[in-house]
């Protein structure tokens, strides 16, 4: 039997302050769910379960280090230079 072991990951001080300025600039609320790092016993496998933000139907996907976040997939990646106004384009629909 496979047992999945999470560990909660914390927003990177960088990350943090990246996610608070769009959001201030874009004015709206928004509440970040923590990634995690999944093990799965008794292999060696684990994955990473990035940073979240969850507006209307969009998943924003952040992990701590990159300059870029993501929405709804890996394949839909944008520079952190966007993130206010895709925050404020998913909130207002």
């Amino acid at each position: 039997m496979i047992n999945e072991i999470r560990q909660e990951i914390n927003l990177s001080p960088d990350l943090e302050k990246k996610i608070n300025w769009a959001v201030k600039y874009a004015s709206i609320k928004v509440k970040v769910q923590k990634g995690a790092l999944i093990r799965l016993e008794p292999t060696n496998m684990a994955y990473l379960e990035p940073h979240k933000i969850e507006i209307n139907n969009n998943v924003f996907l952040f992990l701590n280090g990159k300059d870029y976040f993501f929405i709804n997939s890996y394949e839909n990646q944008f520079p952190f230079s966007e993130l206010s106004s895709q925050l404020k384009h998913a909130y207002l629909g």
